[in-house]
Order: structure tokens, then C-alpha cells, then sequence
């Protein structure tokens, strides 16, 4: 008698070699996508003189006494999304951080500043544009 061509032996290699080239290409997409993302070196957004603190994607811009400055908008605590203030302060909704408008932290549990980050405001369109 012949042994048949497919044993489980030579299913298991398969499923394994099936799942490693999935893995590959997977692993290959997203490192295509990050290098994208990080590739983009600037953000434009509008820009509103008449407002002191505005709430973009990823920034806080704070326009006050005709100084402007740009954060993240990520907690330094756990990287939550600050989306929220009161009382010239900025809120953290996850875990109850604060920050004033110069990006120092006045309540924890956060105990770092946010990242300060560089621009250039762009009169004629009215926008402005963030270095990352």
C-alpha cells in the first residue's frame, strides 16, 4: 500500500506557512503605513484670532494676550485626548488632569508639561501650520 501525499504532517506545515507569509504581509503593510504618517512633517489648520483656546485633531492652540502657542493634545499621564476647558484651564476627561495655558500640569494624576510643539501662522490664508 502507498502512503497518502497528505498526512497531518503535512497539513500543520501548511497552516504554519499559510499563517507566517499572513504575518509577513501584515507586518509589512503597517510599516508602510507608519512611515507615511511619520513622513508628514506639518499639519495646517484654521486659525482664529478671536478665540483664546481652540481644539484641533491632535493640538491645542492657545491665543492669548497676542501670544499664541501650539500643544499636543495628549495627556502627558496616558496619552488621553485633551478636548475640554474651563476656567483657563485645560481638562483631561480620562483620569481628571489639568493644565494651564502655558502646558504646565496643575493637577495629577499627570505631573509633565504637554509638548510644546513649533509653528508658523499664515495671515493671508488665515491658518496655521504646526511642525511635528
Amino acid at each position: 500500500m502507498e502512503k497518502p501525499k497528505h498526512n497531518r504532517r503535512y497539513f500543520l506545515k501548511s497552516v504554519f506557512a499559510a499563517l507566517g507569509i499572513g504575518f509577513v504581509v501584515s507586518w509589512d503593510k503597517m510599516i508602510i503605513t507608519h512611515k507615511k504618517i511619520k513622513e508628514q512633517k506639518f499639519f495646517q489648520m484654521s486659525f482664529n484670532t478671536n478665540r483664546e483656546i481652540t481644539f484641533h485633531n491632535n493640538f491645542v492652540v492657545i491665543n492669548k494676550e497676542d501670544k499664541t502657542k501650539v500643544f499636543s493634545s495628549r495627556c502627558t499621564h496616558l496619552g488621553c485626548k485633551i478636548d475640554k476647558s474651563k476656567n483657563d484651564q485645560l481638562l483631561c476627561p480620562c483620569h481628571g488632569s489639568t493644565f494651564d495655558l502655558n502646558g504646565n500640569a496643575t493637577k495629577g494624576p499627570a505631573v509633565e508639561p504637554l509638548k510644546e510643539l513649533d509653528f508658523e501662522i499664515d495671515e493671508l490664508k488665515r491658518q496655521i501650520i504646526v511642525k511635528v
